[in-house]
């Protein structure tokens, strides 16, 4: 009698732990299934302008909406000459050897975003070619909007690469994102621990939003550079990325 007592007791603390924790598990289970769900690519109608999957190599459209970091971050790395579009945009990625880029290109006008793209290794880069006429033009994205940025990760360590759209300019363009108005101090690039003179200067401080810094980097080796970016409240941050006077 003594025992089943004992037993009976520990079935009631289990049960009643159980009860607590059975909406804890629910309320992780929905919201791990509305993240699934918003980061997913859905397939749909070819010529609806949403956010959906295209001809098995892309996701490519117009977001209900976008997130909103509260930090600042990179959100473009690229070179280009671009002064229209093209029917068919040319999107480069070169130097990453065989390892395949992750790509994306986004615009804030319209909450335009092109992701899980498909592309192809040839003349040494990666390569993807893109109807212009599907969403860019036809939803009038202006093409001085554009955030290229491409990654390749290793050993959970990113390491940037230039999107060139087109043909390269002189120079690369960064873009970092903001949701608040900062100054910067400090910014600089460098490689093997020598700041390299380069006289970065941003070219727009918005309440919010993108601020661009170009890049000339003329006769500077080819190899791997890191960027460093500090605000007035003493928050940084810091990337690797990939030059080769080659490519410009």
């Amino acid at each position: 009698m003594f025992v089943a007592l004992i037993l009976s007791n520990d079935y009631e603390k289990k049960k009643l732990l159980l009860s607590r924790l059975f909406p804890f598990f629910i309320s992780v289970y929905l919201l791990n299934m509305t993240s699934l769900t918003a980061n997913a690519c859905p397939t749909g109608r070819p010529r609806d302008i949403s956010y959906i999957r295209r001809d098995n190599n892309r996701c490519e459209g117009i977001l209900d909406s976008r997130p909103i970091s509260n930090n600042f971050e990179l959100v473009a790395f690229s070179s280009s000459n671009l002064t229209n579009y093209p029917d068919t945009l040319k999107i480069r990625v070169p130097g990453t050897g065989r390892d395949k880029p992750i790509i994306s290109i986004q615009s804030y006008t319209k909450n335009y975003r092109l992701d899980e793209v498909e592309a192809i290794y040839r003349d040494s880069g990666f390569i993807f070619d893109l109807k212009t006429n599907t969403i860019l033009q036809r939803v009038k994205i202006p093409f001085n909007s554009l955030l290229p940025l491409a990654f390749v990760e290793k050993n959970s360590r990113r390491i940037y690469y230039p999107v060139i759209l087109e043909q390269p300019s002189n120079a690369y363009k960064f873009v970092i994102y903001t949701r608040n108005r900062r100054t910067f101090p400090k910014v600089e690039i460098s490689q093997n621990g020598r700041v390299i003179p380069s006289n970065l200067q941003p070219r727009n401080i918005p309440k919010r939003g993108q601020i661009t810094f170009d890049w000339q980097p003329r006769n500077n080796p080819a190899g791997t550079y890191q960027f460093y970016l500090e605000d007035g409240n003493g928050r940084s941050i810091s990337f690797s990325f990939k030059h080769d006077p080659n490519w410009l």
